[in-house]
């Protein structure tokens, strides 16, 4: 759930690998689904995207690769980019304890017009070592006719990427 202000959201959630797995029945996933949109549209009302931060770490860093992580959404069918880091070395992920942050570029949008919740993308490149991630993804959004601003964040304490599978995909979780 999102507070306005400086308060913060923070949820967590497991990391997916490279394709999401469903395995529950269609109607409950499909009513899961929904419902998670309209929280998110509720929760979003008004709401402009105006700032993105990922905080990251690694429990090993490695000497080689980079990481990049995309904050995506769906509107009318389109997929539209919302915000990203563009590359980060490996090597300048603190660990678990030293989280690094990044800023993302943002493109401003409405954030109740997405179809569903945003997605996260996280793709490793030159990972060649198992990698685990800590991952944050912050957002901040500005409703400009109240001028109140609202934090939210989004957890991650397992992203897995190896050579395999160097794409884990995650759902932002109000």
């Amino acid at each position: 759930m999102s507070h306005s202000t400086d308060s913060h959201a923070d949820t967590t959630g497991a990391a997916a690998h490279a394709t999401r797995t469903d395995t529950a029945a269609a109607t409950t996933d499909h009513e899961t689904a929904y419902e998670r949109a309209h929280q998110w549209r509720a929760a979003t009302s008004e709401l402009v995207l105006a700032k993105a931060t990922a905080m990251a770490a690694a429990d090993q860093p490695q000497s080689q690769g980079s990481i990049s992580i995309t904050l995506t959404g769906n509107a009318l069918s389109n997929d539209l980019l919302l915000a990203d880091t563009g590359y980060i070395a490996l090597t300048s992920l603190g660990d678990h304890a030293h989280a690094s942050s990044h800023p993302m570029r943002v493109i401003p949008m409405r954030l109740d017009m997405l179809s569903d919740l945003p997605a996260i993308r996280v793709l490793g490149r030159g990972v060649t070592e198992p990698t685990q991630l800590r991952l944050i993804v912050e957002l901040t959004a500005r409703n400009p006719h109240t001028d109140t601003t609202t934090v939210m964040a989004c957890e991650y304490d397992s992203v897995r990427l190896d050579a395999q599978n160097p794409l884990a995909l995650l759902d932002f979780h109000l």
